[in-house]
């Protein structure tokens, strides 16, 4: 805003600058744990939240990738890697995993995604874990009555 018009007075300095001190914290990210059932055919997704502490006025992104721990990629799960976008004024977004089915009793399994990288944001959780919860019978075993009649001797 500019002073003009001044009546009895001298304008020394016509104009002021004003300063919006910003008081709001650079936003961390997060991503949270999951268990998903593995299922016996076909595939099922493993859904993780990447979540900020408080919303920010600009984009926020981080790379992600998986990695197995006791899962194997490429059977257990699909690897995946991209690029997490969370948009000014959001909190969060979401990043799926493609899970494996079969009929192999087997322990549940683990895998991970990992955080890296961020833009506009610290992260304070750079790791996510999955359990795929078994679904599959242990096998049993049994044995047969088996008879012999015995022989006689020469």
């Amino acid at each position: 805003m500019n002073l003009t018009g001044a009546t009895n007075a001298t304008v020394s300095d016509a104009q002021g600058l004003g300063t919006i001190t910003n008081d709001d914290t650079q936003p961390t990210i997060s991503i949270n744990d999951v268990t998903v059932t593995e299922g016996n055919s076909g595939t099922s997704t493993a859904t993780f939240t990447v979540s900020l502490t408080n919303a920010s006025s600009q984009t926020i992104t981080v790379n992600y990738l998986t990695g197995g721990n006791t899962a194997d990629a490429g059977i257990d799960f699909e690897t995946a890697n991209g690029t997490a976008t969370i948009t000014p004024g959001q909190l969060s977004t979401t990043i799926n995993v493609t899970i494996n089915g079969d009929t192999t009793f087997e322990p549940n399994e683990r895998f991970v995604v990992g955080l890296v990288s961020p833009t506009n944001a610290t992260t304070s959780d750079d790791l996510g874990e999955a359990i795929i919860n078994n679904d599959d019978s242990q096998p049993t075993i049994s044995i047969n009555n088996a008879g012999v009649t015995e022989g006689m001797r020469a």
